[in-house]
């Protein structure tokens, strides 16, 4: 199962560290598919709470975009992510300016509440949109669907229902031709939850790996979940992976109790 590693770096807002980063995820980690934030400040914002993108910051993250996918050019697919910021307009605008360069899709550029909000923004560009982790279980995101409000559809496992309503989420959108790309920001556990159901489903695009700066996320289980850029499905019962309680215990969140043994 391919795997795309959300990317960053201290300085987020400029143009050459995002490709310079991303040029070393690919050549360091092994990455070929990769992930950058949108929503960072540019310096021209006035008031960030009104979701409206002025001139300046359009081009400010056009550039990134340029920047990035020129620096990693075909040895990577590239894919930024708004965070539900902007408004339609602007949305619409900041597609529109990136529709020229390589971009594997636009995620979340709009918040999540309003269908057809969404709708129209995916319609107005041939800049793909992802949208999906804040919708719940298959009848929203069914929806998004149904009404072609979406280019990828984006379901958050464990938020979304689990294995088998995501597995429903993706026969649904097979139906209209959608591939499927997991949102995940999750431990080695759910991740590989993830890829199980991404083996089980025809249209199954990348599973997301948001914690490759987070120095003990592999440690979390004995087996080695992700390599070069990929998740081997293991033969072993369940998920095929085990919990080092060593691990798990020493990050465990304060006030919270480790599971019986037993």
């Amino acid at each position: 199962v391919r795997v795309y590693c959300d990317c960053h770096t201290e300085q987020e807002a400029d143009p050459d560290a995002c490709a310079d980063e991303a040029e070393r995820v690919v050549e360091e980690l092994g990455y070929d598919a990769l992930k950058f934030d949108l929503d960072v400040p540019s310096g021209f914002e006035k008031d960030r709470a009104n979701r409206h993108l002025r001139p300046g910051e359009v081009r400010h993250k056009a550039e990134i975009v340029e920047k990035v996918t020129e620096r990693v050019k075909d040895r990577a697919d590239v894919a930024f992510d708004c965070h539900w910021t902007f408004s339609a307009n602007s949305a619409q605008r900041l597609a529109a300016a990136i529709e020229d360069y390589d971009v594997w899709w636009l995620e979340d550029p709009v918040p999540p509440e309003n269908l057809e909000v969404q709708e129209q923004v995916t319609k107005s560009t041939t800049t793909p949109i992802t949208v999906g982790e804040n919708r719940y279980r298959v009848t929203e995101e069914r929806r998004l669907i149904e009404n072609q409000a979406v280019d990828i559809i984006a379901p958050d496992l464990p938020k979304v229902g689990g294995m088998r309503e995501t597995r429903k989420i993706a026969d649904v959108a097979n139906q209209y031709y959608i591939p499927v790309a997991m949102h995940n920001v999750s431990s080695p556990i759910a991740t590989m939850a993830s890829a199980h159901v991404g083996t089980a489903i025809p249209n199954s695009l990348a599973v997301e790996y948001h914690s490759y700066e987070l120095g003990w996320w592999s440690d979390l289980v004995e087996e080695t979940v992700i390599e070069d850029g990929y998740i081997e499905i293991p033969e072993k019962p369940g998920l095929g992976l085990t919990l080092d309680m060593d691990t798990v215990e020493e990050h465990m969140v304060a006030g919270e109790t480790l599971f019986d043994e037993a």
